[in-house]
């Protein structure tokens, strides 16, 4: 299970990555992909991989370390997901 965690997490910034660039592109009009003309894909894309890495960075110990970074990632997926649903894109 781990493994395919560690494997959605990075299929997810590869697919953030890919997704940043067509968006950008469009955006300044180099070329035009039907999805890419606003940050709504970029969003969910954002969205995704911040839930998948931090179930990825989530142990159970008593670091302070293994605590704030998936806090770190659920905050920034969370004020993503309310962009989406105030449709700031």
């Amino acid at each position: 299970m781990r493994r395919a965690i560690n494997f959605l997490g990075w299929i997810g910034v590869s697919f953030t990555i890919l997704t940043l660039i067509l968006t950008l592109l469009t955006t300044y009009q180099f070329m035009y992909v039907k999805y890419f003309d606003s940050y709504y894909t970029l969003q969910w894309c954002i969205f995704f991989t911040m839930i998948f890495w931090s179930i990825k960075m989530f142990e159970i110990n008593n670091t302070l370390r293994s605590k704030l970074y998936p806090i770190a990632c659920m905050v920034i997926a969370f004020g993503t997901i309310f962009f989406i649903f105030m449709k700031v894109y």
